[in-house]
């Protein structure tokens, strides 16, 4: 006599296809039969195997821009954007304001020293901040002038200045003035070879 050895997996998978309810009906996920093959469940407005293209109207694509929105902007007219320049040179902080047309806004520009900075702190990481604070201040008369505003940011240069005007949006006083912005820009020249620089100014 022969014995044979089953795996414990398989008399288990057969007591389970034996398994039924109490009433005699058998489970629907165990009444399957190793002849029987299995049904794929498929979407009600989708023929299996499909016999032309599948379109998935029902579940639009959140890439995309829907139908209104793309009517919605084309009705409505963008908002005028107004232009912050900020330069951060090694000697000093400046920032202007310029309207939609590229000129400069009636008091509308500071520096390190006309916010009362003087000799080499101008530069410094006050005097940059002072003047961004100075700059959302005017921004905010605009915007109580002229209604909603949006707002293109193009910084020139790497002084210590730059760093506190960034950190200006940032904070509870840039509120305001952050979600206007719609573009950033760095005007930064890098120099690549070329003739010998100046020489560098000492103050």
């Amino acid at each position: 006599m022969v014995l044979r050895w089953t795996s414990p997996l398989r008399t288990a998978r057969q007591a389970l296809h034996k398994a039924s309810r109490p009433n005699g009906t058998p489970c629907r996920a165990l009444s399957l039969s190793p002849d029987t093959p299995p049904t794929r469940a498929t979407p009600p407005h989708l023929e299996f195997p499909p016999t032309g293209p599948i379109t998935f109207d029902a579940v639009p694509n959140p890439l995309t821009r829907s139908k209104v929105s793309a009517l919605i902007s084309k009705t409505v007219a963008p908002l005028p954007k107004h232009h912050f320049h900020a330069i951060f040179s090694r000697n000093n902080t400046k920032i202007y304001l310029c309207g939609p047309d590229g000129k400069l806004l009636p008091q509308g520009w500071w520096s390190g020293g006309s916010c009362g900075f003087k000799g080499a702190n101008r530069k410094s990481h006050e005097a940059g901040y002072q003047c961004a604070v100075h700059a959302f201040r005017r921004l905010e008369e605009v915007i109580k002038e002229k209604g909603r505003i949006s707002l293109a940011l193009h910084f020139v240069g790497f002084g210590k200045g730059r760093f506190a005007v960034e950190g200006v949006f940032l904070t509870s006083e840039g509120d305001m003035i952050r979600p206007l912005v719609v573009e950033v820009e760095d005007r930064t020249k890098i120099k690549i070879g070329g003739t010998r620089s100046k020489k560098q100014r000492r103050v």
